[in-house]
């Protein structure tokens, strides 16, 4: 006791109750991380497991016979994903920069009533409204088409790209937006040529958070699309109630991989484009 003593006053650190707390909460975000990452690397080895019985540890072989077999019964919810997780996301950064840029030229911040009604759709469980939105859909003729589900994916995605993106856009120095016009360059063009380019990197990240939230949707594509249109969600959720663990693993990592390559892309590109500004990148 004495000698950790003498090596925790030497050491001088300052520790209080909240750096407790604080730890706590790292080491339960670490720990989740871990099992997080374990789960999808069990995704991984089912897609390629070949016999695996009980109480073995691991199978036996590994095989992409798998992979193979399922390859294109993959393809058509796999492209339902991406499409559906592009169209709403690129709706909800034209609807976020616009309403952004709107605040930043007007000088006054969207209201508390906004906000709510922008973030009710989170607060509420979607089993509660989302059957009065396909009656909705029914009664208008457009249940089971694409945009409808698009727009049934875009009332989740909204609020978390505007709740990304509102910071860093606010955050924003006004002396940037001076310059530009000092220089000459009009609102649209300042927009264009300095805001969005310092802001490329919150852009991708909101971009790519709001793809992620669109690839989790099951209940909107559901409702919207009628059962017509399948994704890799859908289609996970329906063989997780039975069917072949190693069909499932394919459906899991794929559904998996794309938010995480979206991720990777959000973060490369700006370090790719700004790599001589560190500030940027």
């Amino acid at each position: 006791v004495a000698v950790l003593g003498r090596l925790w006053l030497e050491g001088g650190k300052r520790r209080t109750s909240a750096s407790v707390v604080l730890g706590s909460g790292a080491l339960a975000a670490v720990t989740c991380g871990v099992f997080a990452i374990a789960s999808l690397l069990t995704l991984v080895l089912w897609s390629f497991a070949g016999n695996w019985r009980f109480p073995d540890a691991l199978p036996t072989s590994l095989t992409p016979e798998i992979w193979m077999r399922h390859w294109v019964e993959v393809g058509g919810p796999a492209v339902n994903t991406l499409v559906l997780g592009a169209l709403s996301t690129a709706g909800a950064l034209v609807l976020v920069l616009l309403c952004l840029e709107n605040e930043a030229r007007s000088g006054q911040r969207t209201g508390i009533g906004t906000v709510w009604l922008l973030y009710l759709p989170l607060l509420v469980p979607q089993i509660a409204f989302m059957f009065g939105l396909q009656v909705w859909l029914v009664r208008l003729g457009a249940d089971g088409a694409l945009l409808a589900v698009v727009w049934a994916h875009l009332v989740f995605v909204l609020p978390y790209v505007f709740l990304s993106l509102a910071d860093p856009y606010r955050a924003l120095d006004r002396r940037y937006e001076r310059s530009s016009a000092a220089l000459g360059v009009g609102p649209l063009g300042t927009f264009f040529r300095v805001k969005l380019p310092i802001l490329l990197k919150p852009i991708l990240v909101s971009a790519a958070l709001g793809f992620a939230v669109s690839v989790a949707q099951y209940l909107p594509t559901l409702f919207a699309g009628s059962g017509r249109i399948a994704t890799l969600t859908t289609e996970a959720i329906t063989l997780s109630s039975g069917a072949d663990r190693r069909v499932l693993g394919v459906f899991g990592v794929l559904q998996a991989a794309m938010p995480t390559v979206t991720y990777l892309v959000a973060l490369l590109i700006p370090m790719l484009i700004y790599r001589n500004r560190r500030g940027l990148a």
